[in-house]
């Protein structure tokens, strides 16, 4: 059951009729203010939240109050808008406007009526903003009461048009309406799909734990099947926040803000079918120890199924900002990555056919995008299968980041494709297996990697590792089919490109390279079959 909405108050003209809904055991429920428009008419435009106007087209124009008549119109004459009455012109329609004072909700009553049973009827629309709420061709005295109109959300300075336009004559298309709109201010929710966390007693900028809201909120829009909403604000969250099955999104990744406060238990995660998370920012207030730990990531995608995480500002993780383990199909996109004492955006576990697309990641304590395929080493009970299928796409990362820029450590048929690396310590482009330290971990083999229209620029800055702009290290299990088309490496902190370590590699093929400025060589190449430009360069033997 939701908990009871906190709400803004008002001071409203005292025109207006305002009334208390009681809820069971005394609780009191937001205040409903009612806008009349007979009630709310006035000779100046914008009193009482009312506006008369005209519609072109999509076009709206004010009309001018005439004293005379006691109504709004053009001159004198078509279209005009009385206290509870409205008549289209010929070429343009009559409107009744109520522009929204703030976030909330609105539901419209009162019936439309021909003042005359003679003509060939009216064409009465309300509009939200550009979209069609109802619309009903009426052509006879019959009162008729608009449909689907209720519970409709509004932010400030929604607008809601009352239209009437001719059907064919003007003759006898006077139009009885005096609509109400019952308006209970409240979180802004974008559509009719979402719930919002503050109708379960999440409040902004509180310094009060609002996980209990948000995972109510969570559970109920699974119920109903419904996307849950964080408007603009800063929430607190003191523990794990699960997702699972459901869309969880924000206003913008600028303005909607989780803060986890616990160093050491603050992941979003996200699990199940569909899961999403849109529009928002996660921050740590502070960091704990580097150990690998996922309850320290900002977002985990775990056991997941077609998941999307879209315009989120990751901004501080003592572990990894966006982790991916044990998840099939998804998409990583325009995400920004900052500040993480991990890789950035990590994948691993089995993990395949998913999209890294349009992210930045910058100034993160390891590589900045991962793929990574760990089989049986000292700790771990025995293999999972390579995480595959993967696209990392237009990205921009680097910027002074501790480690890798692009990796593949462990894989199979990754893309690599038009993506900007720079300033990175180690290699900007890292194909490899590895065996860490005292069997620490062993990586599966990589086979079946392109890299296509990279550009990468100042990378394997820390020269005393030896890296190469782009590396492809053998460590334990084999490296097959590796192909680099069209890639540039500018200023290297050694070499432009190199493929060395003691593991077994077969052919790696590289067609229009650009090398500019490398510190050391252009290319080193230790290990084996390279193929340059249709010419095999090195032959295993």
């Amino acid at each position: 059951m939701k908990k009871n909405t906190r709400w803004s108050t008002w001071s409203l003209a005292a025109i207006l009729t305002v009334s208390g809904i009681s809820l069971a055991g005394g609780a009191q429920a937001a205040s409903s203010v009612s806008y009349t428009a007979s009630t709310g008419f006035s000779a100046t435009q914008g009193t009482n939240n009312w506006y008369y106007q005209q519609k072109t087209g999509t076009t709206y124009t004010n009309l001018t109050y005439q004293s005379s008549s006691s109504r709004w119109d053009v001159s004198g004459t078509y279209p005009w808008v009385s206290s509870n009455a409205q008549h289209p012109g010929n070429s343009a329609d009559s409107v009744r406007t109520w522009i929204a004072p703030s976030s909330g909700k609105i539901t419209i009553t009162g019936s439309v009526q021909k003042g005359s049973a003679d003509g060939d009827g009216i064409n009465a629309s309300i509009i939200k903003d550009s979209t069609s709420l109802w619309t009903q061709t009426i052509r006879n005295t019959t009162e008729v009461q608009p449909s689907g109109v209720t519970n409709i959300p509004v932010q400030q300075g929604t607008q809601i048009h009352f239209v009437v336009n001719r059907v064919g004559s003007i003759s006898f298309d006077h139009t009885l309406w005096n609509p109400t709109i019952a308006f209970t201010a409240g979180a802004y929710v974008p559509d009719d799909r979402s719930l919002s966390i503050l109708d379960f007693g999440a409040v902004a900028g509180d310094n009060k734990p609002d996980d209990t809201a948000i995972a109510a909120a969570i559970q109920q829009a699974k119920t109903e099947g419904k996307d849950v909403y964080v408007p603009t604000g800063t929430f607190e969250l003191s523990n794990i926040l699960t997702v699972n099955g459901v869309t969880l999104k924000g206003e913008n990744k600028d303005q909607s803000i989780l803060t986890s406060t616990n160093p050491e238990c603050g992941s979003i995660d996200l699990t199940g079918a569909s899961p999403a998370i849109r529009n928002l920012s996660h921050v740590y207030s502070s960091l704990g120890e580097r150990d690998g730990k996922n309850e320290k990531n900002s977002i985990s995608v775990k056991n997941a199924t077609n998941f999307v995480v879209d315009q989120i500002h990751v901004q501080k993780a003592s572990t990894a900002g966006i982790y991916v383990t044990d998840s099939i199909g998804g998409t990583i996109t325009n995400n920004t990555v900052q500040d993480t004492q991990a890789d950035g955006i990590h994948m691993t576990g089995d993990s395949s056919d998913i999209t890294v697309q349009n992210n930045v990641v910058k100034q993160v304590g390891d590589d900045t995008i991962a793929v990574v395929s760990y089989g049986k080493s000292a700790k771990s009970d025995g293999d999972k299968g390579q995480t595959n299928n993967i696209r990392i796409l237009n990205n921009d990362v680097g910027y002074d980041s501790k480690a890798r820029g692009i990796s593949v450590v462990g894989g199979r048929d990754v893309l690599i494709e038009g993506n900007h690396i720079q300033l990175t310590q180690m290699a900007g482009i890292y194909i490899a297996t590895e065996t860490g330290e005292n069997n620490e971990y062993n990586t599966q083999a990589v086979d079946s990697i392109t890299i296509n229209n990279n550009t990468v620029d100042r990378t394997a800055q820390d020269t005393g590792r030896g890296h190469a702009d782009l590396l492809v290290y053998a460590g334990n299990t084999p490296i097959d089919n590796v192909t680099f088309n069209n890639n540039t490496s500018t200023n290297a902190g050694k070499f432009g490109t190199g493929v060395w370590g003691s593991g077994q590699v077969g052919t790696i093929t590289y067609n229009h390279m650009t090398i500019i400025n490398p510190g050391s060589d252009p290319y080193k190449f230790d290990n084996g079959r390279i193929i340059w430009d249709g010419v095999v360069k090195r032959e295993n033997k």
